[in-house]
């Protein structure tokens, strides 16, 4: 069914202002990108502000899809897939920054981190908090049907393995004293890190069982689950780690046989 002019007039109106501080957010992330290149140094701390601006302007494009839907009773793809691709951009901005590699040593974080040690725990705690809950409720609104689904699950795997790699577990398990300063801070960013590499490897292995059983997937869930015991095994929880190894090893038994499977049909 037409909408009437009337109404489209009525919701162009009530965007207009959105529209503006989302152009004003454009401006603010070029001037980022041209600081970036003309200092390195820097680049790190330039990056966390830029992703601030993105996750903002993902904000406003999800805010523009609730109007439409308010006001005209239809979703706005085209907003929700501009916000889309500025959450891409987000999710590129922080891997320049503490990388994208899932199987590195929880060690090997320290040095990425340096680059942003004036930031405490609280800070990189509320950084990771709006890519999670941004990235929850972009998904929220593109929907089940959507035939972005799939690609959902790879960008909550890299959100996982951001949020891995920004965790500074070394000072985690040095300071575990409830008095020392960011205790629960230090907390709270663990709990954020194992609940979304459980998630992460439990979405791609229901990809993989409901869309076409791609090898990847499954190793993909496998690489998360890995990372996630690592933790388990690093702060000495060992039943989860030991009911972690029974899970990996099942599913890496399930990729040996399809391995072999398709080997044996050649």
């Amino acid at each position: 069914m037409a909408i009437p002019k009337a109404q489209k007039a009525a919701y162009n109106d009530e965007i207009k202002d959105i529209k503006v501080k989302v152009d004003e957010l454009s401006k603010k992330i070029k001037d980022i990108d041209s600081k970036i290149r003309k200092n390195e140094k820097l680049k790190s701390y330039y990056c966390i502000e830029k992703t601030v601006y993105l996750i903002k302007a993902i904000s406003f494009y999800m805010k523009m899809n609730d109007l439409s839907l308010e006001m005209l009773n239809i979703k706005n793809e085209k907003f929700l897939n501009e916000a889309r691709k500025e959450f891409y951009k987000v999710l590129q901005t922080m891997e320049s920054i503490v990388g994208g590699d899932i199987d590195r040593s929880l060690r090997s974080n320290d040095e990425y981190l340096a680059k942003i040690d004036k930031l405490n725990p609280r800070q990189i705690l509320d950084i990771v908090r709006r890519i999670h809950d941004v990235f929850v409720d972009l998904k929220t609104k593109v929907g089940e049907g959507s035939k972005w689904k799939w690609s959902f699950v790879e960008l909550q795997a890299r959100v996982a393995v951001i949020t891995k790699n920004i965790t500074n577990f070394s000072d985690t398990a040095k300071f575990r004293d409830p008095r020392v300063e960011f205790y629960n801070d230090r907390r709270e960013l663990m709990r954020l890190c194992k609940e979304g590499l459980a998630e992460a490897a439990k979405q791609y292995r229901t990809k993989y069982e409901l869309s076409g059983k791609a090898r990847d997937d499954l190793k993909r869930s496998i690489e998360l689950l890995s990372a996630l015991r690592k933790i388990h095994v690093l702060f000495g929880e060992s039943e989860e780690a030991n009911k972690l190894k029974t899970t990996i090893d099942a599913a890496k038994q399930a990729l040996e046989a399809k391995d072999a499977a398709k080997e044996k049909k050649k």
